[in-house]
C-alpha cells in the first residue's frame, strides 16, 4: 500500500456518515473508524432519525473526541447530510461513508483514502466485491452510485445543490468530477456489503420507496448534465473510462 501522508498539525482527513435510523449498525462503522489514526474528524449527520441513531453515535463520541454529531430536526436527504458535514469541518479531505456497511475493516479505509491523500486521484469509488452478489452486481453496474467514496474537499463546491437533492448526491457529484476534469480512480472493497433498503424499510413500503430513489437519480442525471452531456449513452460511457 503506498504511504499515507500525515499531518498531525493541520485537518487532513474528515470522515462524513449520513444516518438515518441506523441504530443497528453504525456502532460497528464507527468502531472501525476511530481504529484509523489518520482521520482527524468523524461527523455523523442524522437526518432526523427517530431511533436511537443519535444516542449510539454520543456514545462513541465518550469513546474518542474526533466523533461529532450533527443533527438534522427533520429528514432532508442525503445530499443535504453530507453538505451540513463539509461546512462543519475545514478538512482538505473528505472520507464518504454509508452508516449501514457490514464487515467494513481499517485497510478498506486506508484503500479508500490512498490514492486521494498520495495525489494519484482526486476521487476514489469504493465498490463491493466478494460480499453479496445483490450488493456487488449494483455497485459494479452502476458504479457512480456507491456512497463509499474519498475525495478532496472543494470538489464539493462544484457539485449542483438542485441536482444533489433526495438521492441525487452520488450522481450529481460524479457529474461534477467528470465536467470538471478530476481523477477517478476505483477501489475493491473485498467482502463488503450493506443491507438493501428494503430491510430497512419493509419489502413493499421498500419496493415503493427504491422507485421513488430512482426516480430522484434519474432527475439528478437530468439536471446535472443537461448542459454538458445531452447524449445520455455517451455520459455513462465516460464514466467508465479509466
Amino acid at each position: 500500500m503506498p504511504e499515507i501522508p500525515t499531518t498531525p498539525r493541520r485537518l487532513l482527513v474528515a470522515a462524513i456518515i449520513p444516518a438515518y435510523n441506523e441504530a443497528e449498525n453504525i456502532s460497528e462503522v464507527l468502531a472501525v473508524l476511530r481504529n484509523v489514526e489518520i482521520i482527524n474528524e468523524i461527523i455523523v449527520v442524522d437526518d432526523g432519525s427517530p431511533d436511537e441513531t443519535p444516542e449510539r453515535v454520543r456514545q462513541a463520541g465518550v469513546h474518542d473526541p474526533r466523533v461529532h454529531l450533527l443533527q438534522h430536526p427533520a429528514n432532508r436527504g442525503k445530499g443535504q447530510a453530507i453538505f451540513t458535514g463539509w461546512h462543519a469541518t475545514q478538512a482538505t479531505f473528505l472520507l464518504l461513508l454509508d452508516a449501514d456497511l457490514v464487515n467494513l475493516t481499517p485497510g478498506h479505509v486506508h484503500a479508500l483514502m490512498a490514492p486521494v491523500l498520495t495525489r494519484k486521484a482526486d476521487m476514489t469509488l469504493g465498490l463491493f466485491w466478494g460480499g453479496r452478489i445483490h450488493t456487488d452486481f449494483a455497485h459494479w453496474a452502476t458504479p457512480w452510485l456507491t456512497g463509499q467514496r474519498c475525495l478532496r474537499a472543494e470538489i464539493l463546491k462544484h457539485v449542483s445543490r438542485e441536482a444533489a437533492k433526495g438521492y441525487g448526491f452520488e450522481v450529481a457529484l460524479t457529474v461534477a468530477v467528470h465536467q470538471r476534469g478530476y481523477r477517478i480512480r476505483i477501489v475493491r472493497l473485498r467482502g463488503m456489503w450493506h443491507p438493501p433498503s428494503e430491510f430497512h424499510r419493509g419489502w413493499l413500503y421498500g419496493i415503493r420507496w427504491r422507485a421513488r430513489m430512482y426516480g430522484q437519480i434519474i432527475r439528478a442525471w437530468y439536471i446535472a448534465t443537461r448542459e454538458r452531456w445531452p447524449n445520455a449513452k455517451a455520459f455513462f460511457s465516460s464514466l467508465l473510462k479509466p
